[in-house]
């Protein structure tokens, strides 16, 4: 296990290296290209050179550069950073847990009306995206109604007006996955129902609440887990929607000044490099991070699952 885990870690950082790489050359040498009128040969040798710098000083200062105004690119990213994965992480903790537990339900209730009503839900919210959903919210639950607050609150705006204003964008990242989630786990289990094992269990004493939490319950669970991690790199890009439709300052806003430059008669493509590179590795990163606790999660679940990084 501790191997397994130690060589995750040297992968993560190969590949957060690799993809730092590939994401500074490439933009860099696409702007080059755009402002000048430098030959490919002359791009590469100016490109080459910048990197190994940006990439000395990150090594040894853990310094990403400075953006485009000059300010210091972790000052930059900082409270952004923390803005979007507020959201983000609040969805996460919601509609797995939410999900498995529809998804129970509808098992247990299989063909009845509560059954009906979670089956319901999720083919339809399943399919509506998210960017939908969050119209929808603002508009009516928003402004019409008047029932939450329409965009972001304020910085300084009460605690309480804080939790209102995650109430929307939440809302809007987690329903889809919630119907994904009980339609994936109410399959699982009504599979699981019809199985040798689970009459041996019956046969056994257990009811068939006690066979469904105690096993059936289990078994889904480790097909579910895997698909936390698509599901929330999902979540993640249609974040960058849901923060731009509720005016929420995070990074969408950051990633967008980043790449677009304003004027008063047009806009351009000017990729502020530093800054969308920070971005990039620290989504990835994030991604990989909670990709190797996915996977240390199942063992905790089921002691049967052994991770050890070795071919049987």
């Amino acid at each position: 296990m501790f191997k397994y885990i130690l060589k995750r870690i040297i992968l993560m950082v190969l590949s957060i290296i690799i993809v730092l790489a590939f994401t500074y050359i490439i933009l860099s040498f696409s702007m080059y290209v755009k402002w000048t009128n430098l030959s490919n040969e002359q791009i590469w040798a100016r490109v080459w050179y910048e990197f190994k710098i940006y990439f000395m000083n990150i090594v040894n200062d853990w310094n990403f550069g400075t953006s485009a105004q000059g300010i210091d690119v972790w000052e930059l990213l900082g409270r952004k950073l923390m803005i979007s994965m507020k959201y983000n992480f609040t969805a996460l903790i919601i509609y797995v847990p939410l999900g498995v537990f529809l998804g129970v339900v509808a098992a247990v209730k299989k063909n009845k009306l509560a059954d009906m009503i979670i089956s319901a839900f999720s083919m339809i919210f399943n399919a509506i995206p998210s960017f939908i959903i969050i119209f929808l919210l603002v508009i009516y639950v928003g402004y019409k109604w008047e029932l939450l607050v329409p965009q972001e609150p304020y910085y300084s705006a009460p605690f309480l007006k804080q939790l209102e204003g995650l109430i929307i964008p939440v809302t809007a990242l987690s329903i889809g996955p919630i119907g994904k989630f009980a339609q994936m786990v109410r399959g699982e289990i009504i599979e699981n129902l019809n199985t040798d094992h689970f009459v041996l269990l019956r046969a056994k004493g257990l009811t068939r609440k006690q066979a469904i939490f105690r096993h059936a319950l289990k078994d889904s669970l480790i097909t579910v887990i895997p698909q936390i991690i698509p599901t929330f790199v999902f979540v993640l890009g249609m974040s960058f929607f849901i923060e731009s439709v509720y005016n929420i300052s995070g990074l969408s806003h950051l990633f967008l000044d980043s790449i677009v430059l304003k004027s008063e008669m047009y806009s351009s493509l000017f990729i502020d490099v530093n800054v969308v590179v920070a971005i990039g590795i620290i989504l990835y990163g994030i991604i990989m991070i909670t990709s190797l606790f996915a996977d240390i999660l199942l063992t905790v679940i089921d002691p049967r699952i052994r991770i050890t990084g070795k071919k049987n």
